[in-house]
């Protein structure tokens, strides 16, 4: 038996969430909306939920502040904030008062407020009175009821909510009351410019596409015939937000457009006064449904004006088609549907050199020269012009002297130069001859600024102010030979470049050179770089070096007389001493068996790595100089990672884009041992989801590595860039964005999507499982996107010093990545293929939760006990059982009982098969705030052992992370306790851990077997 006993509205509140910060931006929450339930006397002092803040940089401070009222979920302010508080630095939502009933009385809008009446006895809703959706949109209800079963009453909630439609009830209106506007037409002449612009507004909603033209109809009222056909009314509507009764409704602004509906002529003045009439013709309501626009319209006229006069100098030796100047009329730059061309009108016949041509697009004039031989002529020192400017549909005009003044001597082309400056390679070759467009005769060339692809690439110009530009202009437009650069269309450009927006080259790589006749354009380094200091330059550098050298002589022979005297005094010899030593020319000084020696990390600290010859691998060996670097793309204390533009790799023609990864100058020996067994590592490996060894530089200059370039970064950061797009970004089996199409690395994630990224990096390691590789490492940050969201498992041996440090905890030399890393390697340091299925489940875990930390919320010293105990990460929202059964099918506590790499892809696969849903990316959990931040940072943690002992710093770990990462014990033996496969043929000792001998081939590889000795030593 049931009855129903009232209805009240839902209890949903609407909480606003400054967020404060020591940083001016950068700062964003990781979800628009958070919800949270909330029951009657639940205690105070709750924790509610976490409310996260994500930083952009890592000096953001995030401060959290709560509103002092509670709204409802519609914007109605319902009491002041009592009950909810905030904790500022944590973002943590708990209970202040309890919530008990008389609280829900106060919050609780009771049924007899509402336009609602219930039946007690058959739960039937009806209405009190009409609704109005201008008055509110929607009802959130709740009907309670109590059933009586037997001896006992139950109380049920039922929340329904209630949506309004609209009706076209509502009048339009002036918006702020504006029926009038005024606009002047001078300088903007052109059909389809908008002169004026009023506003209506409508409290009812956008009307859809279809019945948009038939609702609304905007008039423009007969009247003079010549503004019938001068101007037309544009119409489009837009959806608003307006506040009423409390809360927010969507209502409609609609805007009204007077364009020009042909261009005017200079000579067209006039005023007038036009009425647009606007009627919604479904409206039902008392009152008007018509409005009368007002546009009070001065058509003004436009005259031509030059300057007073015009004077330039010209040089003998320019060649055709140089500019020389340019003319304009004034307010030139403001016009539109204004056409103006110049001419030129010269008073001597006998001394013409110049012509002027029109720039469609600025309205202005360029002077250039159009005939060299007056230029050859003594007598002709002068050119004078009369510049004429006309509008060519009325044919006024405006007229301006010119005087040109010639200047210098002619000079004869140098036989066998090109007729385009743009052929040059070099600087030396460009400024020994002229081209077309040259205005003294030579050349110009441009240094560019070595800033990989640039708009300031060097090349050879007839004249840098004007080519290149980025812009092809009415007299380069004459003849391609002029300036290819900026003009080429339907050849090719081979090299690093940036095509531009219709011809030629935006932006180059190095030096750019052009063959016009050809159509093809060449941007690549020098083979060899022209010097850039004149005599003057290398005199000043000579005597510079000359005065330093001057000055280290000089406190050379200070120092050592400084030496010598203050040096102890031998003692005077005894009378029996009748014989004495040679003085030596140097002190000399010696030490016994039992003095100090330097630390092993101080030698490393004093020893350069480049002071070690590298064996060269000509097999591997890329020239330097068709390598050129460019932005950094992650860096930590001793190396860093570079987008690099590499030229003929591997024998092929043109030029692609890598990744290089290099040492920073106070790198040690230890970080270069790391950096080679890297390189000799990846020289064995080939698979597509393991990253590509291209080549490296070894000789003459510091080792750098050649690798293939993944567009899209590291998987943890893809993830969460992703996760940060927000509700716009979630795909939908209703809605897909069409540029997802175009684009399909840009389309929504799926779950499919995730499953297929686990299954590539299953792959992968299943074939370094093969190779008898352990990875150690394995964890998102370490595995690459490359386009096409291809997964490359990288960083073997840099990866602690290139990446994210906060996932690491210190140990002596080494980084230990606690959360990622198996039972036995933290409590016994044994590292085995199973110790990375134990990691990949941490990445699956990772890619599920959208680039989320492992173990939210737990520091790294509680870690070792909590797995120890059984304990494992709790299943994210969004994963399916499956796969949660496969993650803790990795985390099993025994090795052996923990699936294999092969398994793991074949399960992967089953799962890829079945899974085509999308994966909603807005979705998200209260445990969503401890995802992205412990707020605790790993690298500041303290050791601990397996009974929560704190160990010191210098502890070391395993022989093989002493030899590998450079740690330092005097306890520990030299040689391997493991029987090690090296070059010499060693084989010592006998096995202690069980990953020494697997890591060790990891480690070592013959080609530098010798190298590593002499690192050891």
């Amino acid at each position: 038996m049931a009855r129903a006993t009232a209805g009240t509205a839902g209890l949903r509140w609407l909480l606003l969430l400054p967020l404060l910060s020591e940083a001016p931006l950068g700062l964003y929450f990781s979800r628009d909306t958070y919800w949270e339930k909330l029951y009657l006397d639940q205690p105070a002092g709750m924790p509610l939920l976490y409310v996260h803040a994500l930083r952009d940089a890592p000096e953001e401070v995030p401060s959290f502040r709560l509103g002092q009222h509670l709204y409802s979920v519609y914007g109605t302010r319902l009491h002041e904030n009592n009950w909810i508080r905030i904790q500022e630095d944590t973002g943590l939502l708990y209970l202040n008062w309890s919530l008990d009933h008389s609280s829900w009385a106060k919050l609780s809008i009771r049924s007899e407020n509402l336009p609602f009446h219930c039946a007690s006895d058959s739960l039937e809703v009806s209405m009190r009175w009409a609704l109005d959706r201008e008055h509110q949109e929607k009802y959130e209800l709740v009907a309670a009821c109590t059933v009586h079963l037997g001896t006992r009453d139950e109380d049920i909630m039922v929340p329904f909510p209630v949506t309004v439609y609209d009706e076209d009830d509502s009048p339009p209106t002036f918006l702020k009351g504006d029926d009038t506007a005024s606009a002047i037409v001078e300088f903007k002449r052109k059909e389809g410019t908008v002169v004026a612009t009023l506003h209506v507004f409508d409290s009812d909603v956008v009307p859809s596409s279809g019945e948009l033209l038939r609702r609304y109809t905007s008039t423009l009222l007969p009247g003079d015939a010549w503004a019938l056909q001068t101007f037309r009314v544009e119409h489009s509507p837009n959806e608003t937000l307006v506040q009423a009764n409390g809360s927010l409704i969507r209502a409609t602004v609609h805007d009204y457009r007077l364009v020009l509906n042909r261009s005017l002529p200079i000579s067209e003045s006039r005023t007038l006064q036009l009425a647009v009439l606007v009627n919604d013709s479904d409206f039902q309501g008392p009152g008007k449904g018509t409005l009368l626009l007002h546009f009070n319209v001065s058509v003004l006229p436009v005259s031509l004006h030059l300057p007073s006069a015009y004077s330039f100098t010209l040089n003998r030796r320019a060649r055709h088609f140089a500019q020389v100047g340019k003319v304009s009329v004034e307010h030139c730059q403001e016009f539109t549907g204004i056409h103006v061309q110049y001419k030129l009108q010269f008073s001597g016949a006998n001394c013409s050199a110049l012509a002027v041509v029109t720039s469609v697009e600025d309205a202005t004039g360029t002077l250039f020269v159009n005939d060299t031989e007056a230029l050859q002529r003594p007598e002709c020192t002068q050119l004078q012009y009369t510049v004429v400017a006309a509008d060519r549909t009325t044919r006024k005009q405006a007229q301006a002297p010119l005087l040109v003044t010639m200047e210098g001597t002619y000079m004869a082309e140098e036989p066998g130069c090109p007729l385009s400056c743009a052929v040059s390679k070099r600087r030396s070759e460009c400024e020994e001859c002229g081209g077309l467009g040259s205005l003294t005769g030579r050349c110009e060339w441009r240094q560019g600024d070595g800033k990989g692809i640039s708009r300031n690439f060097s090349t050879c110009s007839p004249s840098i102010r004007t080519c290149p530009d980025g812009h092809c202009d009415a007299v380069e437009i004459r003849n391609h030979n002029i300036c290819p650069q900026d003009c080429l269309r339907g050849g090719s450009i081979i090299g690093g470049h940036e095509p531009g927006e219709r011809w030629g080259i935006k932006a180059g790589f190095g030096n750019c050179n052009c063959f016009p006749e050809e159509k093809k354009c060449f941007c690549e380094p020098e083979d060899s770089q022209d010097p850039l200091c004149d005599e003057l330059c290398r005199m000043v550098i000579a005597v510079a070096v000359l005065f330093s050298f001057i000055i280290s002589v000089l406190l050379s022979t200070f120092c050592i007389h400084r030496y010598h005297k203050n040096a102890h005094k031998p003692p005077i010899a005894s009378a029996e001493m009748t014989f004495r030593r040679p003085a030596q020319a140097f002190p000399v000084s010696y030490s016994s068996s039992s003095a100090r020696r330097p630390s092993l990390d101080s030698m490393e600290n004093q020893v350069s790595v480049d002071a070690f010859k590298i064996p060269e691998d000509p097999k591997w060996e890329f020239p330097r100089k068709n390598l050129v670097l460019g932005k950094t793309l992650g860096e930590g204390e001793f190396g860093k990672v570079v987008e690099a533009t590499a030229f003929q790799l591997k024998g092929k023609a043109g030029y692609m884009t890598v990744a290089v990864k290099m040492l920073k100058e106070n790198a040690s020996p230890n970080e270069l041992r790391d950096l080679l067994s890297e390189f000799n590592l990846l020289k064995q490996v080939n698979h597509p989801n393991v990253i590509k060894l291209y080549g490296a530089c070894s000789q003459d200059g510091p080792l750098l590595l050649i690798v293939e370039y993944a567009k899209y970064g590291s998987l943890r950061g893809f993830l969460r860039e992703s996760r940060k797009a927000g509700p716009g970004y979630v795909g939908s089996r209703g809605s897909r964005n069409s540029s997802y199409l175009d684009n399909p690395d840009e389309r929504a994630l799926t779950m499919g999507d995730l499953i297929s990224f686990a299954w590539q990096i299953s792959r992968g390691m299943r074939y370094l499982a093969e190779m008898k590789l352990v990875h150690r490492d394995l964890a998102a940050r370490n595995v690459l996107v490359a386009e096409g969201r291809k997964m490359k498992i990288s960083d073997f041996g840099l990866s602690r010093d290139v990446y994210e440090e906060d996932s690491y905890v210190k140990r002596s030399k080494g980084r230990i990545p606690v959360k990622w890393m198996a039972i036995e390697s933290l409590f016994d340091h044994i590292y085995t293929t199973q110790s990375d299925v134990w990691s990949f489940g941490v990445l699956l875990w990772e890619i599920v939760t959208l680039g989320g930390n492992p173990y939210p919320g737990i520091p790294p010293e509680r870690l070792f006990n909590l797995l120890k105990t059984g304990y494992r990460m709790e299943r994210p929202d969004n994963c399916s059982e499956e796969m949660y059964s496969l993650m803790l099918q990795c985390w099993k506590q025994e090795p052996d009982k923990r699936p294999v790499f092969a398994d793991i892809s074949k399960d992967l696969e089953k799962m890829m098969v079945k899974r085509r849903d999308y994966l909603d990316l807005a979705a998200s959990t209260p445990s969503d705030s401890l995802l992205y931040d412990d707020g605790l940072s790993e690298e500041e943690t303290p050791l601990v052992d397996c009974n929560n002992a704190p160990l010191p710093r210098t502890l070391p770990s395993t022989w093989i992370e002493n030899k590998l990462y450079g740690m330092s014990d005097p306890n520990w033996p030299e040689e391997s306790p493991v029987p090690l496969t090296r070059a010499d043929g060693t084989n010592p000792g006998c096995p202690r851990y069980a990953n020494d001998s697997v890591y060790a081939n990891w480690m070592v590889s013959p080609s530098a077997a010798q190298l590593m000795d002499s690192f050891d030593s």
